[in-house]
């Protein structure tokens, strides 16, 4: 029997802080909200995917306890993010039409096309899976896509972190660890039935790629993480994809302790023509945690 987790009550959030950052020597504008507290019981937190629509009203966030939640971003009238409302929240469901669980469940990167399809990307036991986006948050089932030879000896629990898809409905991907400092990380696009090499993005010492879109002009941009030992720093880079190691720009940088984990990137372009970043935290379940969204003003 199929089964599946809802919250109850809706969650509608305060802006929590905004301020100014330094984005590649550029002032952006950046502004938090909560997403609420975790709930280990409904799998509500842990957030590590984010997708956002085309009008930067709705989002999908995406848990890596395997659970979706859907709901709208609050502006003001000049377009501000001051708040959220989390409507939906569901647990999802494998092939075999059972709800995710154990070592199956470490869902990390979130894309959707424009039809509304979800593919999601899994850490835990390496693969990617697909979702009808009309069902869901409805129970709807996943059915897989084949796996890269790669994806089997990637190191656990660092695996397929970032996904996501081009306009040419291509999906990429890559792992979250290269297996060495001096490895640059490959990137894999899954097209035609098959996933190969595209190319691969340079490591820069502790920096990894945790979240990945495309903007509305193809270009790929990247979510980066960088753990100090007593907070994270934040980056986010954007890529010419010639050659075999893709170069690389910086558009936003933090210092530690400015934003919580975050783990999911989603872009959108607003009616003024700026572009923005909208990023998601993982709390991991913690207290001293936090589980925001975050906006940020990019340069083109």
């Amino acid at each position: 029997m199929r089964r599946r987790s809802k919250l109850g009550l809706s969650l509608t959030a305060l802006a929590l802080c905004t301020g100014l950052a330094l984005a590649a020597g550029q002032s952006g504008r950046v502004v938090s909200v909560s997403l609420g507290a975790s709930d280990e019981a409904t799998r509500f937190g842990g957030f590590s995917g984010i997708e956002v629509s085309d009008d930067g009203t709705r989002f999908w966030a995406l848990s890596d306890r395997a659970a979706l939640a859907e709901g709208r971003l609050i502006r003001n009238e000049s377009g501000k993010l001051t708040g959220l409302e989390v409507e939906r929240h569901a647990r999802l469901i494998d092939p075999d039409g059972h709800l995710v669980d154990g070592y199956e469940s470490d869902a990390e990167g979130l894309a959707r096309r424009a039809n509304g399809r979800f593919y999601i990307s899994f850490e835990g036991y390496h693969r990617v899976w697909t979702y009808r986006g009309d069902d869901i948050m409805e129970g709807g089932e996943a059915a897989w896509l084949p796996r890269h030879p790669d994806f089997k000896n990637m190191q656990r629990n660092s695996a397929l972190e970032a996904l996501a898809i081009d306009a040419e409905g291509a999906l990429y991907t890559l792992p979250e660890r290269s297996g060495s400092y001096s490895r640059p990380f490959p990137v894999y696009r899954y097209a035609d039935g098959a996933w190969a090499k595209s190319g691969a993005v340079e490591r820069q010492g502790e920096w990894l790629p945790v979240g990945a879109d495309f903007d509305d002009k193809g270009r790929l941009t990247l979510l980066w993480r960088h753990f100090t030992g007593y907070g994270f720093s934040s980056r986010i880079t954007r890529h010419e994809m010639t050659g075999s190691i893709w170069p690389s720009e910086v558009l936003y940088e933090t210092n530690p302790l400015t934003h919580g984990n975050l783990e999911g990137l989603s872009l959108w372009r607003d009616a003024g023509g700026q572009l923005r970043a909208v990023m998601v935290s993982d709390d991991n379940f913690k207290g001293y945690q936090r589980s925001e969204i975050v906006e940020v003003l990019l340069p083109d």
